[in-house]
């Protein structure tokens, strides 16, 4: 994931698109979802919930998102994250509870 970028709404789009598209291999969508973790846009937690509301999806990429969620609403805590959790998968949901129970 090391391009350049011209802006940071294009490195999330990126990201956004990788993390998504299930054809990408499993270990560049775990780290979409991470760096993903990292920003603070709507964009960025839309698409980490997006991907997390998936039953079918892959485990590793549930718990990325679910860790990546955590410490978006840990920095900012400007959503409401009993919504989120009830929209996400348990696997998500309890990823999240994890990391803010560690805190």
């Amino acid at each position: 994931m090391g391009s350049d970028f011209l802006n940071e709404e294009e490195r999330t789009l990126f990201l956004q698109e990788v993390l998504l598209d299930r054809n990408e291999a499993l270990d560049n969508r775990g780290s979409a979802a991470i760096y993903l973790g990292h920003n603070d846009s709507d964009n960025a937690l839309q698409a980490l919930v997006e991907c997390a509301c998936n039953d079918h999806e892959d485990s590793k990429i549930l718990t990325c998102c679910g860790d990546a969620i955590a410490e978006i609403w840990d920095r900012n805590k400007n959503f409401d994250i009993d919504v989120i959790l009830g929209q996400v998968t348990h696997a998500t949901g309890q990823e999240i509870r994890n990391w803010l129970n560690s805190k």
